[in-house]
């Protein structure tokens, strides 16, 4: 894994940290919503905030992955030419 991260464009290195690190926050703060409901934050906005935020996790993974594998093709195609 390593070895494939450090043959990544630059771009791609930035696009990768960038975007998993939403993704990554996005479910952090859904965990700290669901875990907080009913103690901390009132539970029925908390619950239903969790849920949101997890829900758009996935098209946020899909999202990071797609732009991730643009970047890199883009960088690659530019190289050759």
């Amino acid at each position: 894994m390593r070895k494939i991260l450090k043959n990544l464009h630059r771009r791609t290195k930035i696009t990768v940290a960038v975007c998993w690190s939403a993704v990554i926050l996005m479910l952090a703060a859904s965990t700290v919503l669901y875990i907080g409901a009913g103690g901390i934050f009132d539970y029925y906005t908390a619950v239903d905030l969790s849920e949101s935020l997890l829900a758009l996790c996935r098209p946020a993974s899909v999202i990071a992955f797609l732009a991730s594998l643009g970047s890199e093709y883009a960088a690659k195609k530019h190289k050759k030419t």
